[in-house]
């Protein structure tokens, strides 16, 4: 199981393309978890502080590899494989 959280902000211009990758991505994809966190919200920026992010979006898979801004679908894909031993 991956779990990706996807880090974001109302007012940021690319959040929607990085919500459409990961969206495109459990489409092809099983087992994803993904969990979308503002950081407007105490628990997004908890997150965000806890992994030095700076700047959204970002995306965390398994609490151990960050793609910060959007990611191509094939790049996230590649990632996401690795996690689950493909």
């Amino acid at each position: 199981m991956v779990v990706i959280k996807l880090l974001t902000s109302p007012k940021c211009p690319m959040c929607p393309k990085a919500k459409e990758v990961v969206k495109k991505l459990t489409e092809v994809e099983k087992d994803i978890t993904v969990l979308e966190l503002s950081v407007n919200t105490d628990e997004g920026f908890k997150e965000a502080m806890k992994f030095g992010i700076k700047f959204v979006p970002a995306i965390i898979i398994n609490d151990e590899y960050i793609i910060m801004g959007v990611p191509s679908l094939d790049e996230l894909r590649k990632v996401v494989r690795k996690f689950k031993g493909i």
